[in-house]
């Protein structure tokens, strides 16, 4: 199992995407991303949304680092 973890560092905030991929020769058999928001000033980190989609976690990261906080709320209507 691969696990890969990508901040994206904002003013109040940062967004956590936590990705688990288990793969073979065949293909992707397991994937999982989790999506976190963590406070600075507190530090505390809070689960927003977790999606079996694969790929999906990155394509989220790439969405927030451009547009900031809105993207989670399309993410959020959209799942």
């Amino acid at each position: 199992m691969e696990t890969k973890k990508t901040i994206v560092r904002g003013l109040a905030i940062d967004v956590i995407v936590v990705e688990t991929m288990h793969t073979d020769a065949i293909g992707t058999l397991f994937y999982i991303a989790m999506i976190y928001v963590r406070h600075r000033k507190t530090g505390a980190q809070h689960l927003v949304q977790r999606t079996r989609i694969p790929n999906s976690g990155q394509a989220l990261a790439r969405d927030v680092q451009r547009r900031g906080l809105r993207a989670l709320e399309t993410f959020l209507t959209a799942a």
